[in-house]
């Protein structure tokens, strides 16, 4: 019975150990990073962005980096979402969901990491 226990508990905190670890800045949060592959390559990937400020957000700048099954480094891409006349800001308690597409080869993870945001009002945090 240990030894069942054993592996459960094994295999439970390999998951989480292994997990993507994408990390916000400033009360914005990544929620949800989903990623598209074939062929061998990381062909585009979403990253939806939460804004938990209490200001609304007109600029988002990060770094998405990208990995193997194994969890070997592969690149990073620096990339950015900014608000125009078209395209809305991120409102108080809402999300936006923005897609990219790399081609990254041999990548199958992508993590997100929240640089610097800039806020509707000309104010910015880093």
């Amino acid at each position: 019975m240990k030894k069942y226990l054993f592996i459960a508990i094994s295999i439970i905190c390999c998951q989480y150990a292994y997990a993507q670890q994408s990390q916000g800045l400033c009360n914005v949060e990544v929620n949800d990073v989903s990623k598209l592959t074939g062929l061998g390559y990381l062909v585009g990937y979403t990253v939806q962005f939460k804004n938990n400020s209490k200001k609304t957000v007109d600029g988002v700048y990060w770094n998405a980096n990208f990995y193997n099954n194994n969890g070997d480094y592969i690149t990073s891409e620096a990339s950015s979402f900014n608000s125009t006349s078209l395209i809305d800001p991120i409102a108080v308690g809402f999300t936006k969901t923005i897609a990219r597409s790399p081609r990254i080869k041999g990548a199958s993870k992508v993590i997100v990491v929240i640089n610097k945001v800039h806020y509707s009002d000309g104010s910015g945090c880093k």
